[in-house]
């Protein structure tokens, strides 16, 4: 999933590149997470701005605090928790696959994303200034093990 800020507005992409080098790879645990990432900057989601946020390995990303559940339900969370959920379910990453992220903010992965958004919506005259890129490659659902 890729988190494209351009001044107040944000965008979420997929992108299906899978892991790259010098992606920082999740620990190999079911119902994991990575530590609080440092965004280069400042994500505003439904009003909040965060600073941080949490690459989970059951398929969603966190912003106040890595969380491990893997049944989805409906939105709006309990709690009022934020939440992005792309593949919100039950993995496990000890026996195959990588869950990786990276941030970027220069190169080729910006003009790609800033091309993607204006094709899609050419309305917003869209420029990336960061991107998160969050992968979940190849990772089994438990209890599955290969």
């Amino acid at each position: 999933i890729m988190f494209l800020s351009n001044q107040n507005r944000y965008q979420c992409l997929f992108y299906p590149y899978g892991a790259g080098a010098g992606d920082t790879v999740n620990a190999l645990s079911d119902d994991g997470s990575s530590s609080a990432i440092s965004l280069l900057r400042p994500f505003v989601f439904f009003g909040m701005t965060y600073n941080t946020i949490y690459v989970n390995n059951n398929g969603h990303l966190t912003f106040d605090q890595s969380w491990s559940s893997f049944s989805p339900y409906q939105f709006p969370t309990s709690g009022g928790r934020d939440l992005i959920a792309p593949f919100w379910t039950d993995l496990d990453n000890r026996n195959n696959g990588v869950i990786s992220y990276k941030q970027y903010s220069s190169g080729s992965v910006l003009t790609q994303a800033t091309q993607n958004i204006n094709q899609y919506f050419p309305q917003l005259q869209f420029t990336a200034t960061s991107v998160l890129v969050a992968t979940w490659d190849r990772i089994a659902y438990y209890p599955v093990s290969v």
